[in-house]
């Protein structure tokens, strides 16, 4: 199985944006309804569904940086004119374990967002069309596994995933 790719748009304003880029990241006991997620993508054997953020937990910007910063395919900016903030991996993961050390951070920013926005997070297999492995709302300050994205946030996410998988394919091709 290959890995799979994330797309997260959060609306924000400017204020919350940087409440929420230094704020300590969440961990994944910050949020009770994980094993309802697994269970329903059958995965079996994930442990620490409940770990607690360190008191020394790093800063989500700074964590969500160093994602980008060793992560080719990658992208993490923010609009101040549109308010709106992305982050993306072209390749991310296909290992349900991992995905939740990044989700949980990602599903903080529902406090952030605001109210009444379509900010959402999915994960899925951009390159190979592998399916959905999951789908979260962040609207009403609350992050919850959702039964799939519209039309409209697939079309964003592939339109921005399309973006960086040319980007890197360029890359590659001017290092030949």
């Amino acid at each position: 199985m290959e890995a799979s790719s994330l797309y997260f748009r959060c609306n924000i304003t400017p204020a919350q944006y940087q409440a929420a880029v230094t704020s300590p990241a969440a961990g994944s006991g910050e949020f009770d309804d994980w094993q309802q997620w697994l269970d329903a993508a059958e995965v079996h054997g994930v442990r620490d569904l409940d770990q607690k953020a360190p008191e020394n937990a790093v800063a989500l910007g700074d964590l969500l940086q160093g994602w980008v910063d060793c992560m080719y395919g990658s992208l993490m900016q923010y609009d101040e004119a549109s308010q709106v903030w992305q982050f993306a991996l072209v390749e991310f993961t296909n290992n349900y374990g991992e995905m939740i050390q990044l989700l949980a951070p990602l599903r903080q920013m529902a406090k952030y967002a605001k109210p009444e926005s379509d900010s959402f997070l999915l994960v899925y297999s951009y390159i190979w069309g592998d399916g959905d492995n999951a789908f979260l709302t962040l609207g009403q300050q609350r992050s919850q596994f959702a039964s799939g994205p519209s039309p409209e946030q697939r079309a964003e996410a592939d339109g921005v995933l399309e973006g960086l998988a040319q980007a890197l394919q360029q890359q590659e091709y001017d290092y030949d």
